[in-house]
């Protein structure tokens, strides 16, 4: 977030070849949250200013050697130092004094002798021009990232015109050849035009522009990223968070494999199964290439840092920095849990539903965090993905011997009482209901029907 007005310590340069002035400027400002230099001529304090970039200069105007004037010319001539404000102190002059002032630059006169209010007044006063002034600054540079940025892409889906003109012209060569060449192009001018549209928009329509440019470059996980969003955005509701911490998830499982945008396009296109090694190694640091991204945008610091450690182990041995248990990012270990089971169910077509959630299981409290095991399990539940395998969701009272656990049963702090599989006994009943008494378990308990 920038700096707003104040909200952090002002730095200040006194010059003056009188010693007792010097020592009024230090008792006014003793008071005052800032960071104080001084020096006896202007020499000395523009060779402060090197090391120690002021917002506020204040110098005498009448001093032996090099005056206030000269000193006043040699700040606001020099790029780096032109926007510090330069407040000239002398006895009250008129004339061509005054306009002398005007043309080194100076920002303002305090003329002496000066109450202490009225310094600090006046102090405060050009401290928010100044805060202001720089605050102005960096939101510049920021949107002269996100016009670069916006460039990139631009040219980018230029290429992607050219290269349908060009084949436009090949399926000229057979009918069937336009026929299956029709659909693709009628995809490509759909996606094309819906990120013209969205390149129209303000910087918050960034989000599905680069959403839209990880789905086209990932040619086996092409609408991986917009599940993962759901099945985030569902976990996150269900945990009472805050619509900011929602919509943050959101925007984070979206845009969780931004990162790899930077992979070759070789590598983009391989069927992951056929990764080696090394290659896994390398796209395992995409969330943090990813965030690096992310960070240069105000307003997407959540989003970045959500992103950033979506890689971290629930036991602390995951990238990139290792982090474990609840120091990992809420968002984060929600998106961890949704991305294996999106890739578990969604992806490998050949994997049964069953054997996707045991090995979820066998993840809980190593990769993935095991408090949040019963949401993804909530989540199948609500939006089954094959019609006959049948879930009822039980509390703890409404469980009966013979029923079959279609989830384990975990406490909140992600301790495994049963796996799932279980058929119940009432001696597992009873040993539930126990350990409910030292330590809750989650609400609501799967059972097949």
């Amino acid at each position: 977030m920038s700096d707003s007005p104040l909200s952090r310590k002002p730095r200040i340069l006194c010059v003056d070849n009188n010693s007792s002035e010097l020592k009024l400027y230090a008792l006014f400002l003793k008071s005052f949250d800032c960071l104080l230099k001084t020096a006896e001529t202007a020499r000395q304090g523009l060779a402060i200013t090197q090391s120690f970039p002021p917002d506020i200069i204040i110098s005498n105007a009448v001093m032996s050697g090099e005056d206030g004037f000269e000193f006043c010319r040699k700040i606001k001539s020099n790029p780096a130092s032109s926007g510090t404000i330069f407040i000239l102190a002398s006895e009250r002059i008129e004339g061509k004094d005054s306009m002398k002032g005007v043309d080194a630059g100076a920002d303002d006169f305090l003329y002496k002798p000066f109450g202490q209010t009225e310094f600090i007044a006046k102090i405060k006063a050009f401290l928010r021009i100044k805060f202001l002034q720089d605050d102005l600054s960096r939101t510049n540079l920021k949107l002269s990232d996100a016009l670069r940025v916006l460039k990139n892409y631009k040219t980018e889906l230029e290429e992607k015109n050219a290269v349908l003109t060009e084949e436009k012209k090949m399926i000229q060569n057979s009918m069937k050849q336009v026929s299956l060449m029709a659909s693709e192009r009628e995809k490509y001018n759909t996606r094309l035009e819906r990120l013209n549209s969205v390149h129209q928009k303000n910087i918050e329509g960034l989000i599905t522009i680069l959403s839209s440019f990880i789905e086209s470059k990932r040619q086996y996980h092409r609408g991986h990223s917009k599940k993962v969003a759901e099945i985030s955005t569902f976990m996150a509701t269900a945990l009472n968070l805050q619509e900011t911490s929602i919509r943050d998830i959101e925007t984070a499982a979206l845009l969780h494999e931004l990162g790899k945008l930077s992979i070759p396009d070789t590598l983009a296109m391989k069927n992951p199964k056929d990764y080696t090694q090394q290659e896994k190694d390398f796209l395992s640091q995409h969330p943090v290439r990813g965030a690096s991204v992310l960070e240069k945008f105000s307003g997407f610091d959540e989003v970045a840092r959500i992103i950033k450690h979506s890689h971290e182990h629930y036991d602390g041995t995951g990238t990139p920095d290792g982090l474990e248990g609840n120091d990992i990012p809420m968002g984060s270990r929600i998106i961890a849990l949704a991305n294996l089971f999106e890739n578990l169910v969604y992806r490998q077509k050949d994997i049964e539903l069953r054997t996707a959630f045991e090995t979820m299981e066998e993840n809980m409290g190593t990769k993935l965090d095991p408090t949040l095991g019963y949401l993804i399990h909530q989540y199948a539940t609500r939006h089954p993905i094959d019609e006959n395998i049948r879930v009822r969701e039980l509390r703890l009272l409404e469980l009966e011997p013979g029923m079959e656990l279609a989830g384990g049963i975990f406490t909140v702090s992600g301790t495994k009482l049963l796996p799932m599989g279980t058929v119940l006994t009432q001696a597992s009943i009873n040993q539930v209901v126990h350990y409910n008494k030292l330590e809750p378990i989650a609400e609501t308990v799967f059972i097949k029907s």
